[in-house]
């Protein structure tokens, strides 16, 4: 299934309908190019990890065993 496309339209019709049903949010208006550079930019350490795993079950039962080591 294709993906509709992103429009400055789209923000407008958006934001009536956030003014229809009461929302507080509104979308800033844009132009198509910059929708488009957003939509073409890609993070490069997007998969990246920038912090070290950390296993908290495995935390979480180091805690319990000393606990009940008292």
């Amino acid at each position: 299934m294709k993906e509709p496309e992103i429009t400055p339209e789209i923000y407008e019709e958006m934001n009536k309908e956030f003014i229809e049903e009461g929302t507080m949010v509104r979308l800033a208006p844009t132009t198509q190019e910059s929708i488009d550079k957003w939509l073409a930019w890609k993070c490069p350490d997007m998969h990246e990890r920038t912090v070290e795993p950390v296993d908290m079950v495995a935390q979480m039962w180091v805690k319990h065993r000393e606990n009940n080591m008292l």
